[in-house]
């Protein structure tokens, strides 16, 4: 097996920051905190050189926040390691015919900023395509050349691990490439670099994005410089970006005493967003959420758990990457499979606990009663939702004895007979009653005497049909019979697939015995009909033929071992103790269902626990702002909710209980370990917001679109823009002797002002679609009015008509946004300084800045000096499970900082 490299995290995630020299590296764990490192990258050591350090403060000594980096790595997967691990330098490597010895990595990037260029956000509008009319942004500018000049593209950089370990992509980085930057002179911020690019004493990748400067050149005039909408304001820059990160593999092959090349197989994706202020605490639904649905859902990485129906025991494998392929399976039965079992602590209870976290950046929870804490009085108690259904075996396996025993003499068939026949007898009269409707001259009186007839002369039906299934038994287990419920199961099913000439005359004299003793019970029934002066004949042989039917499907349970399979359900169900299904329900019932994004309450089914309770998550959704394909509130992904479903049925194993793990409740992310690369990829995708995408946090919704994936995790990338000039097979030819610049001077055509995604994204193609500047739209996510009053309506305009009904019986609800991401009200100590206990108080956390258009220009200066949310350092190690002080708390708010952009 020749080895395959690849790129991971395939989307790494830099976050910008105002301090110009110090950074640290981005969590690659769900709710962690970044990793410390120098100036190169490297990261600080626990003394045993063990772990990783994590930061100790985010920013700097004059207040200014770190950047946060995102690490790039390569991995090798080959037959020892089909879910790969991390290649090193030194390690032998074979590729292209060439085997050596990794003596270099050589790192190409191209970050841009396609912001400016792009259409207008407007919700929802344009994640299926964009109308022809659909505004651009700056549209004053007109000329396609100089539209190329509202993209901020300094080209792309390289950097090995030897001699040329730095790069920046910076306005006069020389004439390598022909940059393009906004205007130096923009307001209140000037934008001069995209961020840089080092690499640490390993060979990893590190891509620094810029320094959080936002600006406009409209700023010679009153009222300028201002911001206009939380997503769109023609003339401002922003220093986000993305682009494509690739890597070529250079080894010494001894046995030419040449260097020779390897190129990994795809490229990575880094993504540059704003800071991460409270980077232990998750989104309702984050990146990862989004993308592990996507994958699980559309390219069939987990065919045991969604696949095509009746495939789940075999599952089938699709090449990720085949798209043909890919289209007619998701074209098929596809659907998620009711006998997959989560595990409470890895699956469930993750979802179920972050709602609480989010006490900690907003007061509105408070002001609820605190409806959904992890205390016992709350209903997210792990001890009480972790339980699943605990079944008696004890009972169930004298159950299934006594089953066993019935099957051996025939009772099985006839008590499941009884059922039927009692049924039968209740409905006969109803079933002849429409007959008789049907047939008015049919005497009522009749219809009862029949009725009656019949059921006195079946009642003997049950032990001759006893009697025939003893003899069938019989012809099975002409040896003893074995005693294990489950062994004697198999055996009968095994018996009725290979018939014996026994076991078919058995199954004849059953069979002529039904027809038999119905024939008899019927002629009975109608000669003491007759008795009483009576015709019923007809009305009798009615009810038989409904009888033959319901005993044939007995029948057939019965000779099939069916029956049997049935008892060992009934046994576990009647058997089986769930004190905690109705707490499961009543959270499950809560959810927002697909299809009810725009549903406020369970209002209108009084059946339901719920009724009129508001559905959960209540979180703003896609569109809570216009009545354009309206999506007011948030939902969980479909593979989320298939998770709670199962749980809900109790039908999940807590591993705890189990032995498999000792997970802590509180600390529900500390036992991850990336251990695979996928693992890598998830974690570092799950501190990205995933929704909602109006237009989010860090990424859009385009995220959601499975037509900009190479495959999952991994972005479909243009060439044009990711490649090296020359080929890994020309380098070696020429043995290596290409200039870095020519690796990274090479791109003969302008990023494009579109989209082509069968060709794959270009640099500045992902974050495009966020809001320019950024600090509009993070000030303004903090709570939404949305208008409840119609389901398929964000808007009313009572003032057209006069109408004040329509505005008295107007309902609106202020909800949330993502306040993990951006905080509302915070934690902090008040105690003054020579007082030893801290005491802590909620305060605004964006103090003096309102969510306005005026407070989204003040956020362009302002997001450097606000506070981080950690775990409050006063909480031990151990702690209880509810601390009696707050679990998160504000530090490093710098208000005397110097300015973000000086």
């Amino acid at each position: 097996m020749t080895p395959t490299y690849k790129i991971h995290p395939g989307i790494g995630v830099a976050r910008v920051g105002n301090s110009p020299t110090e950074f640290y590296i981005s969590p690659e764990k769900p709710g962690a905190l970044p990793t410390a490192c120098d100036d190169q990258g490297n990261p600080l050591m626990s003394p045993d050189g063990e772990s990783e350090l994590t930061v100790k403060t985010f920013k700097d000594s004059e207040g200014r926040i770190k950047r946060q980096a995102a690490r790039f790595q390569i991995w090798v997967y080959d037959k020892d390691n089909p879910e790969g691990r991390p290649l090193e330098i030194g390690d032998e490597i074979r590729g292209g015919g060439n085997d050596g010895k990794l003596v270099d990595i050589q790192w190409r990037v191209y970050l841009a900023n396609k912001k400016s260029s792009w259409y207008d956000f407007d919700q929802l509008q344009g994640e299926h395509g964009y109308a022809s009319n659909h505004r651009r942004r700056n549209p004053q500018v007109e000329d396609a050349e100089a539209r190329n000049k509202l993209i901020i593209d300094p080209g792309p950089r390289i950097v090995n691990t030897t001699d040329r370990r730095h790069a920046r992509f910076d306005r006069d980085s020389g004439d390598v490439f022909a940059a393009t930057f906004p205007p130096e002179n923009l307001e209140p911020c000037p934008i001069d670099t995209l961020g840089e690019l080092k690499t640490d004493n390993r060979g990893r990748l590190l891509v620094l994005g810029g320094h959080g400067h936002s600006g406009t050149y409209l700023h010679d005039e009153f009222g300028q410089p201002r911001i206009d909408s939380y997503a769109n304001t023609d003339g401002w820059f922003d220093d986000i970006s993305d682009g494509p990160v690739m890597a070529r593999l250079v080894m010494f092959e001894s046995r030419v005493n040449q260097v020779r090349f390897i190129d990994v197989e795809y490229p990575a994706w880094a993504v540059v967003g704003y800071p991460s202020y409270a980077p232990e605490i998750l989104d309702m639904v984050t990146m990862d959420d989004v993308l592990e649905d996507l994958s699980v859902r559309k390219f069939a990485t987990r065919p045991d758990l969604y696949g095509t129906l009746g495939t789940f025991d075999d599952p089938e494998r699709i090449d990720p990457t085949d798209t043909e392929a890919l289209i007619h399976w998701r074209a098929g039965r596809v659907t998620f499979n009711d006998g997959y079992k989560p595990w409470f602590y890895r699956d469930i209870w993750p979802i179920l606990f972050r709602p609480d976290e989010f006490t900690y950046l907003t007061t509105v929870l408070g002001q609820s009663n605190f409806p959904h804490n992890q205390s016992p009085r709350g209903t997210f108690d792990p001890y009480r939702l972790g339980v699943p259904p605990i079944t008696d075996m004890t009972s169930v396996d004298e159950a299934l004895e006594e089953k066993r025993l019935q099957a051996l003499d025939g009772r099985l068939l006839k008590r499941a007979l009884a059922a039927e026949l009692t049924l039968l007898e209740r409905s006969g009269t109803q079933m002849l009653k429409r007959s008789a409707r049907r047939d008015v001259s049919l005497d009522p009186d009749v219809v009862r005497l029949a009725t009656e007839m019949f059921r006195v002369q079946t009642r003997g039906l049950r032990d001759t049909i006893k009697d025939a299934a003893k003899e069938l038994a019989d012809a099975i287990f002409a040896l003893e019979p074995p005693t294990d419920f489950d062994d004697f199961t198999a055996a009968w099913k095994v018996a009725f697939e290979n018939q014996t000439d026994s076991w078919k005359e058995a199954e004849k004299k059953l069979d002529a015995a039904v027809e038999a003793a119905l024939d008899e019970a019927c002629e009975r029934a109608d000669a003491e009909a007759q008795k009483q002066g009576t015709e019923a004949g007809h009305l009798i042989e009615e009810l038989k033929n409904a009888l033959r039917e319901a005993i044939r499907l007995k029948l057939a349970r019965f000779v099939t071992g069916q029956l049997l399979t049935d008892a060992r359900d009934v046994a576990e169900a009647r058997h089986t103790y769930d004190p905690y299904r109705s707490q499961r329900r009543y959270l499950y019932d809560l959810l927002r269902q697909p299809g009810e994004e725009n549903l406020f309450e369970a209002g209108g089914n009084a059946r339901k626990r719920t009724y009129n309770l508001p559905l959960m998550p209540l979180l703003c959704g896609d569109n809570p702002l216009n009545n354009d394909l309206p999506s007011k509130f948030l939902r969980l992904t479909d593979l989320q909710l298939f998770l709670l479903r199962q749980w809900e049925r109790g039908h999940f194993f807590n591993e705890d209980m189990e032995g498999w793990a000792d997970p802590d409740p509180w600390e529900p992310y500390a036992e991850w370990e990336n251990k695979t690369a996928h693992d890598l990829d998830r974690g570092v995708v799950s501190q990205v917001l995933g929704g909602a995408f109006c237009p989010g946090g860090e990424i859009s919704w385009i995220m959601r679109n499975v037509a900009v994936y190479h495959e999952p995790y991994r972005f479909k990338a243009d060439e044009t823009f990711y490649a090296f000039r020359q080929t890994a097979a020309q380098a070696n030819a020429n043995r290596g002797t290409v200039s870095n610049d020519d690796y990274a001077s090479y791109v003969d055509v302008d990023l494009s002002q579109d989209n082509d995604f069968d060709t794959g994204l270009q640099p500045g193609d992902v974050t495009k679609y966020m809001a320019v500047p950024w600090q509009a739209d993070f000030n303004e996510c903090t709570s939404q009015p949305i208008d409840v009053t119609y389901e398929s309506w964000n808007t009313i305009y009572p003032a057209s008509d006069g109408d004040s009904l329509m505005k008295r019986e107007q309902r609106v609800w202020d909800t949330l946004w993502w306040p993990a991401h951006r905080p509302i009200q915070v934690f902090t100590d008040v105690t003054p300084s020579e007082v030893g206990s801290p005491t802590y108080r909620q305060i605004d956390w964006a103090i003096g800045v309102p969510g306005t258009l005026a407070g989204d220009l003040k956020m362009t200066t302002e997001w450097a000096k606000l506070s981080f949310i950690v775990r409050n350092p006063s909480i031990p190690d151990t702690p209880s499970e509810m601390p009696p002080v707050p679990k998160y708390v504000a530090v490093e708010r710098t208000d005397d900082s110097e300015e973000p952009c000086t």
